[in-house]
């Protein structure tokens, strides 16, 4: 009898599998974190964000679709409401199934992907990765502090057969803090490798999006949507923190995305408000009186994402809770 020991196995990205000491295979969970399918025809607004100037975003039939204007600085924009967050030790996918109404159209660029939307009244993105269609020439990009990389379909380093563009098609990208692969229906066109520079500078926390821009005059053309997320490849929830809060303060407990687990009431009496925000500002995720409490010690659990950071303000000089939160 002959020993055969099969060699560590690889995925396409090639990146290997692990097994524990007991020669368990490793293996995690993917979880949505922002994007929600596009149900009945009107617009979500607890998830999606959108923004036009003669152009359209209309959902009808299962599906979102953006329609251009027909002259220069026209566009139709839409963007997920969350962020994305990161968690250390794993990595996010964007994932979008659309189709175009055109082969490409002079004067007109379509963009989806990942990217920090800076403020809620446009996608006017500072850091990202992305498709592009720019009349019909098709890219791949990163962008730094708004300084875009652009990589040509005829330049791209992995396997690209040019998608019929009328045909509803799927885009992924997976990004890592040295790697953005870029997919078409699950075939690695490009791989993007940062080994100096990171490719984003001020976030890895990012919006899902899709717009459409007119660089010129042009006719009515359509982007259309069968969905479009982000998705973590790891588990939603890891190991938390704690904070014990006293006194009449303000507490920032973190200065980017994280989960929120629960605030326990060591003491009642006291009136705290929990900020979604690196400072005392909007939104607020809740203000906790804990006299209403039922009057006894106990924990107000939250389970629930913060997207830009967590401060907590307190106001009794008897204030005593601990907060649980990643």
């Amino acid at each position: 009898m002959s020993y055969f020991k099969n060699p560590q196995l690889k995925d396409q990205y090639s990146y290997t599998s692990d097994n524990t000491p007991n020669s368990e295979l490793i293996t995690t969970n993917k979880v949505r974190l922002v994007g929600e399918i596009f149900e009945g025809t009107t617009i979500d607004s607890s998830f999606w964000l959108n923004r036009v100037s003669t152009g359209t975003v209309a959902q009808t039939g299962s599906e979102m679709i953006l329609t251009s204007g027909t002259a220069n600085a026209h566009y139709a924009e839409l963007w997920t409401v969350q962020r994305a967050v990161w968690v250390a030790g794993s990595s996010n996918k964007f994932r979008a199934q659309l189709r175009f109404g055109d082969s490409g159209t002079t004067d007109v660029a379509r963009r989806w992907g990942v990217g920090w939307v800076s403020g809620s009244a446009s996608t006017v993105i500072t850091d990202g990765a992305y498709f592009k269609l720019s009349g019909t020439a098709l890219s791949v990009n990163t962008m730094r502090a708004t300084t875009e990389t652009s990589v040509a379909s005829g330049s791209f380093n992995g396997t690209y057969t040019a998608p019929t563009l009328t045909n509803n098609n799927v885009y992924e990208i997976l990004y890592t803090l040295s790697k953005v692969f870029f997919l078409i229906n699950n075939v690695i066109v490009h791989t993007a490798t940062f080994s100096t520079t990171h490719w984003t500078s001020g976030t890895i926390n990012f919006n899902a999006f899709a717009d459409v821009n007119n660089t010129g005059n042009s006719s009515a053309v359509t982007m259309t949507m069968r969905a479009m997320n982000i998705a973590r490849l790891g588990l939603e929830a890891t190991s938390p923190t704690y904070k014990r809060i006293t006194g009449a303060t303000t507490t920032t407990l973190k200065l980017s995305g994280g989960f929120l687990h629960a605030i326990v009431v060591n003491t009642a009496g006291t009136l705290c408000t929990v900020y979604d925000q690196t400072t005392a500002a909007v939104p607020i995720i809740g203000i906790i009186d804990t006299n209403k409490t039922s009057g006894v010690v106990g924990g107000i659990e939250y389970h629930l994402p913060f997207y830009n950071g967590l401060v907590i303000v307190t106001t009794n000089a008897a204030t005593d809770i601990t907060v649980i939160y990643e």
